[in-house]
C-alpha cells in the first residue's frame, strides 16, 4: 500500500469528514490525478482499511505500558485511558473527521455493536484484572470496555476539536469523571445498576 494515498486519506478524511471521502478527494489530496489514483488499483476501502491500521498499531504501542507495568489494575487503567487521550491528540483532526461515521472502522455492526477488539481489549483486560485485584468493581468486561473507548475518546476528541479545550483540562475532566463518576460513596441509595 502506498504510504503516500494513506497519508492523503488521512488529509481527506480531516477535511471532508469519512462519510464524504472518495477516491477522487483522496486524489486530489496527494496531488493525483483521478486517473492516476484508479490505475494504481486501490479501492476507497482498502485506503481507510489501511489507515485504520496504522491507528490501532500506533493505539497499541500507546497503551502497552499500561497493560505491562506494575500497579493496580486501577492504576494501569488510567494510564491507559491517558494514552486513549495521548493517541487522539496525535491524529486529532483525522478522528474528529471520522466522529459522525456511523462505525464505519471502530465498530462491529449490529444492534449489540461493540468496539473492534483491536481497540477495547486493551480495556476489557485491565477491567477484569481490577475485578480480580478488587482496584475496580465488578462490571461486564466487554461492554464496559466499549462505553469506555467511546466515552473518553469520542468525548475527549469532540471537547479537543469542536470546543478546543487544551489537552490536559480536556484529559482531567473526561478521565476524572469516568473513573470517579457524580455519586459519593454514601449517595449510593437508589442507584439502579
Amino acid at each position: 500500500m502506498d504510504q503516500a494515498l494513506i497519508d492523503a486519506t488521512a488529509a481527506a478524511v480531516a477535511r471532508w469528514g469519512l462519510e464524504n471521502v472518495t477516491l477522487d478527494r483522496i486524489g486530489a489530496e496527494a496531488g493525483l490525478s483521478r486517473a492516476t489514483v484508479y490505475r494504481r488499483g486501490v479501492t476507497r476501502e482498502e485506503l481507510v482499511a489501511a489507515l485504520t491500521a496504522q491507528a490501532a498499531d500506533t493505539y497499541r504501542r500507546a497503551i502497552l505500558p499500561a497493560l505491562s507495568e506494575p500497579g493496580t489494575a486501577a492504576q494501569r487503567l488510567r494510564a491507559a485511558l491517558d494514552a486513549l487521550c495521548a493517541t487522539a491528540d496525535e491524529h486529532l483532526h483525522l478522528l474528529a473527521g471520522m466522529f459522525l461515521a456511523r462505525g464505519e472502522v471502530f465498530h462491529q455492526p449490529g444492534p449489540d455493536a461493540l468496539v473492534v477488539d483491536a481497540f477495547a481489549e486493551p480495556f476489557e483486560r485491565l477491567l477484569r484484572d481490577g475485578a480480580i485485584d478488587g482496584s475496580l468493581r465488578p462490571m461486564p468486561p466487554t461492554v464496559t470496555a466499549t462505553v469506555l473507548f467511546n466515552m473518553i475518546g469520542w468525548g475527549y476528541i469532540h471537547l479537543r476539536a469542536a470546543h478546543d479545550w487544551d489537552a490536559p483540562h480536556a484529559r482531567r475532566a473526561t478521565i476524572d469523571l469516568v473513573l470517579h463518576g457524580l455519586l459519593n460513596g454514601s449517595a449510593h441509595d437508589g442507584e439502579s445498576s
